[in-house]
C-alpha cells in the first residue's frame, strides 16, 4: 500500500462527502449473476468506478452472500481507494491515503471495513514510512470508521476498535500483525492490577479474544508473520511464530462448565395459549344467563392455559434434565494434552542450543589465539634486538592473555548458552500453555456446540409436543362450548315456556278484574232501576192524591225511563269498548312479551351462527 499525498480527482459530487472508488477492477462484470448484482445496488451502474459507502456494504454482502457462501469461491475486486471532499473546494475530491489492495470478498470475511483497517495496520509501506507518525494514522483511520458508521449504515458494533499507540508501536518492533474484529465478537480482558485496560499483555500487540471462530480467522491471518523472519535463526524463527499465535484467555476455559450450565438452564419450552375474554370467571352465572357461555368458556380457557404452561414447564425441565445427562457422557479426548505435557522437549533444545554455540564460540576462539600469535610473532620480530628478559616478559604476558582470553570466551559463551536456552524454554512453555489452553477451549467449544445443537433439537421436538396438545386442546374446548350452547339453548326454552304461562296468568287476571269492574258497575245500575221503579210505584200509589201532579210525574217517568234506557245503552257501548281495549291490551302484551323473548335470544343467534359459520369449509 502506497500512503500518498493528497491528490486530486474529479468524481460525481452526488456520492457523500466520503466515498470509495474502484482502482484495477479485477471484478467480472460480465458475470450474469455479478451483472444483475451491480443492477439490484443503489446506482452503481451509473456511478461505477465510484461507489457510496452505503452501496460498497451492499454490494460486498451481495456477492458475499449470493457467490462467495453459496460456491465456496472468493471473488475479487481490484484496489479499491477511499476519497473525500476537498474542504477548500466541494467540487472536487482528495485521496485519504487508506485503499484496500488486492480487495476480495471471501465467506468468512466480516465487512470491508474491517478487512480495511486490518490491511493499513499491518502493511509494512505504512510502518516504515518515517514520515508517517502514529496521530496522522489513527486520525485518517478514525475519519474513515465514523463515515462508515455516518454514512456506510454500520453500526458500532460492526466496527473495529484501533490500536493504542503502545500496541502499535510494539507490533511493528516485533513485526507482528493485527486483526482487529468487530467490537460484537471482542471480549475485554479484565485488568489484575490498576494499570489501564490497554496494557500491552505478554507480546501480544492486542489485548483482545474472540470466539472460536474469530481465533481460527486470526491464526490464519497470523502465519505470514513466521514467514517474514526466515532470514533468522531457527530458534528465533519458532519464537516469532510463537508470538503471533492468538492467546486463548483461561478464564474462557475454566467458565466453560458454567456456559454450558447456563445454556441448558436456558433451554426454554413456548406454547400457545388460547385467547380469553375479558370477563370476570369469577362472578356467578346460571345456564340462563346471557353471559353463562362466555364466563363457562373463560373458565375452561384459563384452566386450559395454565395446563398449557405447566407441560411446557414440565417438557422443559425434561429436555434439561436430558441434556445434562448427555453432556455428562461425553468423552473427553485429553490424549493430545496429556501427549503435549508428558513429551521431553528441553533436552534436544539444550543439546541443540549447546552444540551450535560450542562450535560457534571454538571457532571464535581459535580465531583469537590465532590472532594473538600473529601479534606475538611481530612483537618478536620487532623486539629480537632486545634482552633476553624482555622476549622472557612477552612470554610470559603471552601466556596470562591466551589464558584470560579463553577464560573469557568460555565465560561468555557459558552464559550466553544459559540466557538463550532460558529464553527459548520460557517461550517453548509459553507456546505449550497456549496448545494446551487451545485444546481445552476447543474441547469447551465442542462442548457447547453439541448442548447448541441438542437444545435445537429437543426445541423442536418440545415444540412439536406442545402444538399437539393445544390442538387436542381446542377439540376439547369446541366440545364443551357446544355442551354450554345447548345448556343455554335449554335454559332459554324453559324460561321462554315459563314467561308465555306469567304472561296468559296476567291476561286472564286482569280479564277477571274487568269482568268484576263491569258486573259491579251493573249492579248498580240494576239498583238505580230498582229505585227508579219505587218511585214510580210510589208516585201511582199517590195518583189519587196528587192527580196534579200526575201529568209532571208522568213526564218525570218518560224522563226517567229513557235515561234508563240511555244508560244501558251506555252500558252496552262501555262494554263493548271494554272488550276492544282488552283485546288490544292482550295484543300489545304478546308483542311486548315476543320483543323481550327476542332480545334474549338474540346472543344465542348470533353465537349460533358464527358457531355454524366457522363449522362450514
Amino acid at each position: 500500500m502506497h500512503w500518498l499525498k493528497a491528490k486530486k480527482r474529479q468524481p460525481p459530487v452526488d456520492l457523500g462527502d466520503y466515498r470509495a472508488q474502484v482502482v484495477k477492477s479485477t471484478l467480472d462484470r460480465d458475470n450474469p449473476l455479478i451483472k444483475q448484482l451491480l443492477a439490484d445496488t443503489g446506482q452503481v451502474m451509473q456511478t461505477w468506478p465510484n461507489l457510496k459507502l452505503d452501496e460498497l456494504k451492499t454490494l460486498t454482502e451481495k456477492i458475499q452472500q449470493n457467490v462467495a457462501t453459496a460456491t465456496g469461491e472468493v471473488v475479487p475486486l481490484g484496489d479499491i481507494s477511499f476519497l473525500t471532499v476537498d474542504p477548500k473546494n466541494p467540487k472536487k475530491t482528495v485521496e485519504t491515503g487508506l485503499t484496500w489492495e488486492n480487495a476480495v470478498v471471501r465467506s468468512d470475511m466480516e465487512n470491508f471495513v474491517v478487512e480495511t483497517v486490518n490491511q493499513v495496520l499491518n502493511d509494512e509501506q505504512v510502518r516504515l514510512a518515517d514520515d508517517l507518525t502514529y496521530q496522522e494514522l489513527t486520525d485518517a483511520l478514525t475519519a474513515f470508521l465514523t463515515a462508515s458508521h455516518e454514512l456506510g449504515g454500520f453500526t458500532d458494533q460492526e466496527l473495529p476498535t484501533l490500536p493504542s499507540e503502545d500496541e502499535y508501536i510494539e507490533a511493528v518492533e516485533h513485526n507482528e500483525l493485527f486483526n482487529r474484529l468487530p467490537q460484537r465478537l471482542v471480549v475485554r480482558d479484565e485488568p489484575t492490577t490498576d494499570q489501564p485496560e490497554q496494557t500491552v499483555k505478554s507480546s501480544q500487540p492486542q489485548s483482545e479474544t474472540t470466539l472460536s471462530e474469530a481465533s481460527s480467522q486470526a491464526a490464519n491471518d497470523a502465519e505470514p508473520a513466521s514467514a517474514a523472519s526466515q532470514a533468522a535463526t531457527a530458534a528465533v524463527a519458532d519464537a516469532a511464530s510463537v508470538d503471533t499465535q492468538p492467546v486463548m484467555p483461561a478464564a474462557a476455559t475454566a467458565d466453560s462448565t458454567l456456559t454450558i450450565a447456563k445454556l441448558i438452564q436456558a433451554f426454554q419450552v413456548k406454547t400457545s395459549f388460547f385467547k380469553t375474554k375479558p370477563l370476570d370467571e369469577k362472578q356467578t352465572v346460571v345456564p340462563e344467563s346471557d353471559d353463562y357461555v362466555d364466563v363457562m368458556m373463560v373458565r375452561e380457557t384459563k384452566e386450559a392455559n395454565a395446563f398449557m404452561q405447566q407441560t411446557a414447564d414440565k417438557v422443559a425441565d425434561a429436555y434439561r434434565e436430558t441434556l445434562t445427562q448427555n453432556i455428562a457422557d461425553v468423552h473427553e479426548d485429553t490424549q493430545a494434552i496429556d501427549d503435549l505435557l508428558t513429551t521431553d522437549w528441553q533436552t534436544p533444545i539444550k543439546q541443540q542450543v549447546t552444540q551450535r554455540h560450542t562450535k560457534d564460540y571454538g571457532d571464535r576462539l581459535d580465531n583469537s589465539l590465532a590472532a594473538l600469535d600473529n601479534d606475538y610473532q611481530q612483537a618478536v620480530a620487532e623486539e629480537e634486538q632486545r634482552h633476553e628478559q624482555t622476549l622472557t616478559k612477552l612470554e610470559q604476558q603471552l601466556t596470562t592473555d591466551k589464558a584470560k582470553t579463553t577464560t573469557k570466551l568460555a565465560g561468555d559463551r557459558d552464559q550466553i548458552i544459559q540466557h538463550e536456552i532460558a529464553q527459548i524454554i520460557t517461550t517453548q512453555k509459553q507456546y505449550i500453555e497456549q496448545e494446551v489452553q487451545q485444546l481445552r477451549y476447543n474441547q469447551a467449544e465442542f462442548k457447547r456446540h453439541k448442548v447448541i445443537d441438542q437444545i435445537v433439537a429437543g426445541q423442536k421436538e418440545a415444540n412439536d409436543l406442545m402444538t399437539k396438545a393445544y390442538r387436542q386442546l381446542s377439540s376439547d374446548l369446541e366440545v364443551r362450548r357446544q355442551d354450554f350452547i345447548k345448556e343455554h339453548e335449554h335454559a332459554l326454552a324453559i324460561r321462554e315456556d315459563s314467561d308465555k304461562a306469567q304472561v296468559e296468568k296476567e291476561r286472564l287476571q286482569f280479564a277477571n278484574a274487568e269482568v268484576l269492574n263491569l258486573e259491579k258497575r251493573h249492579d248498580q245500575l240494576k239498583s238505580v232501576k230498582m229505585d227508579l221503579e219505587g218511585q214510580i210505584g210510589q208516585l201511582q200509589a199517590e195518583s189519587s192524591k196528587w192527580q196534579f201532579r200526575a201529568e209532571t210525574a208522568q213526564e218525570d217517568l218518560e224522563r226517567v225511563k229513557q235515561q234508563l234506557v240511555e244508560v244501558n245503552q251506555q252500558y252496552e257501548h262501555r262494554l263493548q269498548s271494554d272488550q276492544v281495549d282488552l283485546a288490544q291490551h292482550q295484543e300489545l302484551a304478546q308483542q311486548a312479551r315476543q320483543a323481550k323473548l327476542a332480545k334474549w335470544l338474540h346472543p344465542f343467534k348470533n353465537r349460533q351462527k358464527e358457531t355454524k359459520h366457522v363449522s362450514q369449509p
